[in-house]
């Protein structure tokens, strides 16, 4: 038996979590958290060169300061060092996710109350312009995951990877930025395989990694991968759709071939990791996070074994099966 020891104080501020997410989300929307993040100023400062209220914008930055996000030197603030470089343009530049947090917001106070009554939790279509929004926030976030999973991850003698719904190819340039004998094909939709070709233009990535357009649970994948990678995929299926995947990834190796699956960390009880239990609410009714025990049970299906966990911190694992034999 577990036993909460939360107590009325830090109930409240649980309550309160609605404000804070809401000002870190306003302030990337606006610009402050770039202009913390590019050196100290004061908000007054700040609230004149963003065309913001000056009041307002004093009150948005002390509660960022309060939060942790940004360090106060008397009157003027800065992004917290560790935090600064994912405000700024470029590889780290978390903003773009803000966008994409901020309407999960709006969605989830239309629709959490209703779907918790038996109504549908609608999914709208996404207009090239959104899937082109949503595919960068994706890359601001993932790419930085990326890159603790090709730290994490034995990637030797692994030479072909298929990179299952990769989207814009951030999984794929990291670990083969980790392995330079690697080279990738990035499964996903056509409407990405279309952009995310076009952001791959000068990343000196072109030769090694392609794009192919289709639909992961029809699309042939292809034979002979050494590697094939479920990165954030698993938890956007129900149970048939993810063992279907971790079938097909299978079928897709090479002897002595691994599938990897990247996704969030739940417990068999689904109530001891947070980000997981918050996240099998915002997949609704069509997906979940799935558990060590499930991912493994399907694994041993598709006739893979040697199974490995690693864990990125509290939230978060890598979880490999092995095809038998020796590539």
């Amino acid at each position: 038996m577990t036993r909460s020891d939360l107590d009325l104080d830090g109930f409240q501020r649980l309550l309160w979590g609605f404000a804070s997410h809401r000002i870190i989300t306003v302030a990337g929307r606006t610009g402050i958290l770039r202009l913390l993040a590019e050196g100290p100023v004061t908000p007054e400062a700040a609230a004149a060169e963003l065309g913001l209220d000056p009041l307002a914008t004093g009150k948005v930055v002390r509660a960022l300061a309060a939060l942790g996000i940004a360090d106060a030197d008397g009157d003027t603030y800065r992004a917290a060092r560790h935090l600064a470089p994912n405000f700024l343009p470029g590889e780290r530049d978390v903003v773009p996710f803000l966008e994409h947090s901020h309407t999960m917001y709006e969605r989830w106070g239309e629709t959490l109350e209703p779907w918790l009554r038996g109504e549908d939790w609608p999914v709208a279509r996404r207009t090239p312009e959104e899937t082109a929004r949503f595919g960068a926030a994706m890359r601001a976030m993932g790419a930085q995951m990326a890159r603790r999973v090709a730290a994490e991850l034995d990637l030797e003698g692994a030479t072909r990877m298929l990179d299952v719904g990769g989207g814009w190819g951030h999984f794929s340039k990291a670990l083969c930025a980790a392995n330079p004998q690697l080279s990738a094909v990035v499964l996903d939709t056509p409407a990405v395989v279309e952009r995310a070709a076009v952001e791959l233009e000068g990343s000196g990535y072109e030769d090694r990694i392609e794009f192919l357009g289709g639909d992961y649970l029809e699309t042939d994948y292809g034979m002979g991968f050494d590697l094939v990678l479920l990165a954030n995929i698993l938890h956007q299926e129900n149970a048939d759709g993810a063992r279907e995947l971790v079938r097909r990834a299978a079928a897709a190796l090479a002897p002595g071939g691994r599938v990897v699956v990247v996704d969030f960390a739940i417990d068999e009880e689904g109530r001891h990791h947070l980000l997981g239990a918050l996240f099998a609410i915002n997949m609704r009714s069509f997906g979940n996070t799935w558990t060590e025990p499930q991912i493994r049970g399907w694994m041993g299906e598709a006739g893979l074994a040697s199974f490995g966990r690693i864990d990125l911190g509290p939230d978060r694992w890598i979880l490999t099966g092995t095809r038998p034999g020796r590539s």
